[in-house]
């Protein structure tokens, strides 16, 4: 009796065990799939792996699309705000040229939003999307994740609409040791920024469905370090002012030369001039011997009649 239990239970851990093995074996494979594994992935890379209380330090935004080309992403961040708080952020480096919403964030709310574009899409691996400038403010495990929302649109003429893979990390912010001082990470890229924005155009536009049909410029800069800070715009002899793209110009009659200039966040400026073209005077066409000939008849017609009057004039003046 008790040789056959043993047996039965014999049976049944084998038949378990077997069970265990082909399950570990599908989810393994599951996970390894190549299709999975290349499907697109937005994540999060650290600069540092060491961080302490009182670090500034940078985390950038990262996207792999290696199978289909995306042309638009937009997404939201949650970051764990009593540990961490965003002292900036930056765009240089970005695969994105375009933002249709620049990247914001709110430390009370502990989010970031943005949604960027690239025109003629993009294919490839662990590309910069936005580097976020962090303040550790408490000791600790910090956590970040992209939220549901995050989404993909591919550059497949329909903007088809994806969903990514979603990482999230997790950072662990040490004490800090009373004999280091902080580090600033942000700090040591803006003093490393020597190279000001890329070249970029003004661009003149009108259109009814924004502001009243009237002219406006818009630009827009890139820069590959620190980022584009601002951007400011000059009419004329007037003074640069602070500017958003599109900007609607004060001088409508288009006489004026348009200046505008980006600013990164290291300070480097880059100015690009529009001049708009001057209203061509039509010069008169050179005459011809025929057109000469006719203002010549024309010319004796006129003095024949005038002297043909004086004439009369004159004779009535004698009587």
């Amino acid at each position: 009796m008790l040789n056959s239990r043993i047996g039965k239970n014999k049976k049944g851990g084998f038949l378990y065990g077997k069970i265990f093995i082909s399950v570990a074996v599908i989810l393994f494979g599951f996970i390894l799939s190549p299709t999975l594994a290349k499907a697109a992935t937005v994540y999060f890379s650290p600069n540092s792996d060491n961080i302490s209380q009182d670090d500034v330090f940078i985390v950038e935004a990262r996207i792999s699309s290696p199978e289909e080309a995306i042309n638009v992403a937009e997404g939201t961040i949650k970051f764990d705000n009593n540990k961490l708080e965003v002292k900036e952020l930056s765009t240089g480096g970005s695969i994105f040229s375009l933002w249709p919403k620049p990247p914001v964030f709110s430390n009370q709310d502990g989010k970031i939003s943005f949604v960027g574009g690239v025109p003629g899409g993009f294919q490839g691996e662990d590309a910069g999307v936005l580097k976020i400038i962090f303040l550790a403010k408490n000791e600790g495990e910090a956590e970040l994740a992209f939220q549901d929302d995050t989404s993909l649109f591919l550059n497949d003429g329909s903007g088809t609409k994806i969903s990514p893979w979603l990482r999230p990390m997790s950072l662990n912010i040490l004490k800090p040791l009373p004999e280091v001082a902080p580090k600033d990470e942000w700090q040591s890229v803006i003093e490393g920024d020597k190279v000001p924005p890329e070249p970029f155009e003004v661009v003149i536009g009108r259109n009814p469905a924004i502001f009243d049909n009237q002219y406006f410029v818009s630009f827009f800069a890139v820069d590959g370090q620190s980022g584009i800070a601002y951007y400011q715009i000059k009419e004329g002899d007037g003074d640069f002012v602070q500017a958003e793209s599109p900007y609607l110009l004060k001088d409508q009659s288009l006489e004026s030369i348009i200046e505008a200039k980006a600013v990164d966040k290291a300070g480097k400026e880059r100015i690009a001039k529009l001049v708009l073209p001057v209203p061509s005077v039509p010069t008169p066409a050179p005459l011809s011997y025929k057109n000469i000939l006719v203002l010549a008849v024309l010319l004796v017609a006129i003095l024949f009649i005038f002297f043909i009057a004086w004439k009369k004039f004159r004779r009535k003046i004698k009587k």
